[in-house]
Protein backbone atom coordinates (compact mmCIF):
# COMPACT_ATOMS: atom_id res chain seq x y z
CA UNK A 1 0.00 0.00 0.00
CA UNK A 2 1.70 3.11 -1.38
CA UNK A 3 0.84 6.07 0.90
CA UNK A 4 0.39 9.92 -0.53
CA UNK A 5 0.33 13.21 1.23
CA UNK A 6 -1.52 15.77 -0.93
CA UNK A 7 -0.28 19.87 -0.57
CA UNK A 8 -2.43 21.92 -2.50
CA UNK A 9 -3.98 25.28 -1.55
CA UNK A 10 -7.21 24.65 -3.64
CA UNK A 11 -9.49 23.11 -1.93
CA UNK A 12 -11.09 21.35 -4.41
CA UNK A 13 -7.56 20.38 -6.64
CA UNK A 14 -6.71 18.60 -2.62
CA UNK A 15 -10.42 16.66 -2.66
CA UNK A 16 -10.40 16.14 -6.22
CA UNK A 17 -6.92 14.68 -6.05
CA UNK A 18 -7.50 12.01 -3.08
CA UNK A 19 -10.80 11.24 -4.51
CA UNK A 20 -9.18 9.68 -7.29
CA UNK A 21 -6.17 8.29 -5.84
CA UNK A 22 -8.36 6.46 -3.11
CA UNK A 23 -9.81 5.23 -6.11
CA UNK A 24 -7.10 2.95 -6.95
CA UNK A 25 -5.84 -0.46 -5.96
CA UNK A 26 -2.73 -0.34 -4.26
CA UNK A 27 -3.17 3.93 -2.51
CA UNK A 28 -3.96 5.27 0.87
CA UNK A 29 -4.34 9.01 1.12
CA UNK A 30 -2.19 10.18 4.69
CA UNK A 31 -3.21 13.23 4.51
CA UNK A 32 -4.07 16.20 2.76
CA UNK A 33 -2.57 20.19 3.26
CA UNK A 34 -3.17 23.67 2.44
CA UNK A 35 0.03 24.83 2.06
CA UNK A 36 3.95 24.62 2.49
CA UNK A 37 3.92 24.63 6.03
CA UNK A 38 0.76 22.54 7.01
CA UNK A 39 2.83 20.08 4.34
CA UNK A 40 6.12 20.16 6.11
CA UNK A 41 4.34 19.25 9.28
CA UNK A 42 2.08 16.45 8.13
CA UNK A 43 5.08 15.06 6.19
CA UNK A 44 7.27 14.97 9.21
CA UNK A 45 4.19 13.68 11.43
CA UNK A 46 2.74 10.95 8.39
CA UNK A 47 6.19 10.16 6.90
CA UNK A 48 4.37 9.18 3.59
CA UNK A 49 5.94 6.73 0.70
CA UNK A 50 4.95 9.91 -1.53
CA UNK A 51 4.18 13.33 -1.21
CA UNK A 52 2.08 15.08 -3.83
CA UNK A 53 2.31 18.91 -4.07
CA UNK A 54 1.43 22.06 -5.67
CA UNK A 55 4.72 24.10 -6.50
CA UNK A 56 3.20 28.01 -6.27
CA UNK A 57 1.76 27.81 -2.36
CA UNK A 58 1.23 30.68 0.12
CA UNK A 59 3.44 30.46 3.34
CA UNK A 60 6.14 28.09 2.02
CA UNK A 61 5.98 27.16 -1.72
CA UNK A 62 6.52 24.03 -3.14
CA UNK A 63 10.41 24.67 -3.42
CA UNK A 64 10.59 25.81 0.05
CA UNK A 65 9.02 23.09 1.40
CA UNK A 66 10.93 20.32 -0.67
CA UNK A 67 14.21 21.39 0.87
CA UNK A 68 12.58 21.76 4.42
CA UNK A 69 11.48 18.18 3.92
CA UNK A 70 14.63 16.89 2.65
CA UNK A 71 16.56 18.79 5.77
CA UNK A 72 14.68 15.76 7.71
CA UNK A 73 13.68 13.27 5.52
CA UNK A 74 16.20 12.91 3.33
CA UNK A 75 14.78 9.69 1.26
CA UNK A 76 10.95 11.58 1.20
CA UNK A 77 9.85 11.65 -2.57
CA UNK A 78 8.13 14.92 -3.42
CA UNK A 79 5.96 14.91 -6.76
CA UNK A 80 5.18 18.28 -8.09
CA UNK A 81 2.10 19.12 -9.72
CA UNK A 82 2.00 22.27 -11.88
CA UNK A 83 -0.84 24.74 -13.26
CA UNK A 84 1.11 26.23 -15.77
CA UNK A 85 3.96 23.85 -16.19
CA UNK A 86 7.83 25.88 -16.79
CA UNK A 87 10.71 24.10 -18.32
CA UNK A 88 12.89 25.69 -15.74
CA UNK A 89 10.66 25.26 -12.76
CA UNK A 90 11.37 21.18 -14.01
CA UNK A 91 14.78 21.46 -14.28
CA UNK A 92 15.13 22.86 -10.72
CA UNK A 93 12.77 20.11 -9.56
CA UNK A 94 15.10 17.82 -11.20
CA UNK A 95 18.35 19.60 -9.45
CA UNK A 96 16.69 19.93 -5.60
CA UNK A 97 16.12 16.21 -5.45
CA UNK A 98 12.17 16.01 -6.40
CA UNK A 99 10.87 12.90 -7.52
CA UNK A 100 8.82 14.70 -10.36
CA UNK A 101 6.96 17.35 -11.99
CA UNK A 102 4.04 16.75 -13.63
CA UNK A 103 1.32 18.87 -15.23
CA UNK A 104 -1.93 19.11 -13.04
CA UNK A 105 -4.01 18.32 -16.00
CA UNK A 106 -2.23 14.50 -16.43
CA UNK A 107 -4.38 11.81 -16.89
CA UNK A 108 -5.39 9.30 -14.17
CA UNK A 109 -3.62 6.45 -15.59
CA UNK A 110 0.09 8.21 -15.88
CA UNK A 111 0.07 10.00 -12.53
CA UNK A 112 -0.97 6.91 -10.66
CA UNK A 113 1.86 5.18 -12.73
CA UNK A 114 4.21 7.96 -11.68
CA UNK A 115 3.58 7.82 -8.04
CA UNK A 116 3.95 3.78 -8.16
CA UNK A 117 7.50 4.65 -10.45
CA UNK A 118 8.42 7.33 -7.69
CA UNK A 119 7.51 4.74 -4.94
CA UNK A 120 9.37 1.69 -6.11
CA UNK A 121 12.69 3.87 -7.06
CA UNK A 122 14.25 6.54 -4.95
CA UNK A 123 16.38 7.50 -8.61
CA UNK A 124 13.14 7.95 -10.62
CA UNK A 125 12.36 11.52 -12.10
CA UNK A 126 8.58 11.41 -13.61
CA UNK A 127 7.87 13.71 -16.34
CA UNK A 128 6.01 14.25 -19.33
CA UNK A 129 7.27 15.90 -22.47
CA UNK A 130 5.59 19.26 -22.78
CA UNK A 131 6.26 22.97 -24.25
CA UNK A 132 6.29 25.74 -21.90
CA UNK A 133 2.87 27.41 -22.18
CA UNK A 134 3.28 30.80 -23.72
CA UNK A 135 2.29 33.65 -21.41
CA UNK A 136 -1.50 34.89 -22.79
CA UNK A 137 -0.41 38.57 -22.17
CA UNK A 138 1.10 40.88 -24.87
CA UNK A 139 4.57 42.10 -24.35
CA UNK A 140 3.09 45.19 -23.55
CA UNK A 141 0.04 44.23 -20.91
CA UNK A 142 3.03 42.55 -19.48
CA UNK A 143 5.37 45.69 -18.87
CA UNK A 144 1.91 47.21 -17.43
CA UNK A 145 1.42 44.18 -15.08
CA UNK A 146 5.11 44.47 -13.67
CA UNK A 147 4.73 47.83 -12.83
CA UNK A 148 1.45 47.15 -11.09
CA UNK A 149 3.47 44.55 -9.14
CA UNK A 150 5.94 47.19 -8.46
CA UNK A 151 2.98 48.93 -6.31
CA UNK A 152 3.15 51.80 -9.15
CA UNK A 153 -0.48 53.75 -9.81
CA UNK A 154 -2.14 53.59 -13.80
CA UNK A 155 -0.58 57.47 -13.64
CA UNK A 156 2.79 56.22 -12.73
CA UNK A 157 3.04 53.32 -15.12
CA UNK A 158 1.57 55.38 -17.64
CA UNK A 159 4.73 57.82 -17.51
CA UNK A 160 7.05 54.44 -17.04
CA UNK A 161 6.18 53.45 -19.83
CA UNK A 162 5.63 56.55 -21.77
CA UNK A 163 2.00 55.54 -22.89
CA UNK A 164 -1.49 57.54 -22.15
CA UNK A 165 -3.28 56.94 -19.26
CA UNK A 166 -6.04 55.11 -20.91
CA UNK A 167 -3.27 53.24 -22.81
CA UNK A 168 -3.15 51.73 -19.18
CA UNK A 169 -6.57 51.16 -18.76
CA UNK A 170 -6.68 49.76 -21.84
CA UNK A 171 -4.13 46.94 -21.04
CA UNK A 172 -5.03 46.40 -17.28
CA UNK A 173 -8.99 45.77 -18.90
CA UNK A 174 -7.51 43.16 -21.32
CA UNK A 175 -5.25 41.88 -18.52
CA UNK A 176 -8.05 41.20 -16.06
CA UNK A 177 -9.85 39.87 -19.16
CA UNK A 178 -7.23 37.50 -20.09
CA UNK A 179 -6.78 35.86 -16.21
CA UNK A 180 -10.32 35.76 -15.60
CA UNK A 181 -9.46 38.20 -12.54
CA UNK A 182 -12.22 41.16 -11.29
CA UNK A 183 -9.57 43.53 -10.19
CA UNK A 184 -6.08 44.46 -10.77
CA UNK A 185 -4.86 43.49 -7.54
CA UNK A 186 -5.82 39.54 -8.19
CA UNK A 187 -4.75 39.88 -11.54
CA UNK A 188 -1.23 40.77 -10.01
CA UNK A 189 -1.83 37.23 -7.92
CA UNK A 190 -2.91 34.97 -10.15
CA UNK A 191 0.25 36.04 -12.86
CA UNK A 192 2.01 34.95 -9.67
CA UNK A 193 0.51 31.61 -9.47
CA UNK A 194 0.63 31.01 -12.93
CA UNK A 195 4.09 31.99 -13.46
CA UNK A 196 3.34 34.69 -15.55
CA UNK A 197 5.31 36.88 -12.88
CA UNK A 198 8.00 35.15 -11.35
CA UNK A 199 8.69 36.77 -7.49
Amino acid sequence: MISILIVDDHPMVREGLAAMLESEEGFRVAGLAPDGEAGLAAAVKERPDVILSDVRMPKLDGFAMLSQIKAVLPKAKVLFLAGMPLKDEESRARRDGASGYLPKDVDQDRLSQAIRDVAADPKMFACVEFQSAPSPLTGRELDVLRHLARGLQRDQIAAALGIGSESVKTHLKGIMAKLGCPNATSAVGKAYELGILRA
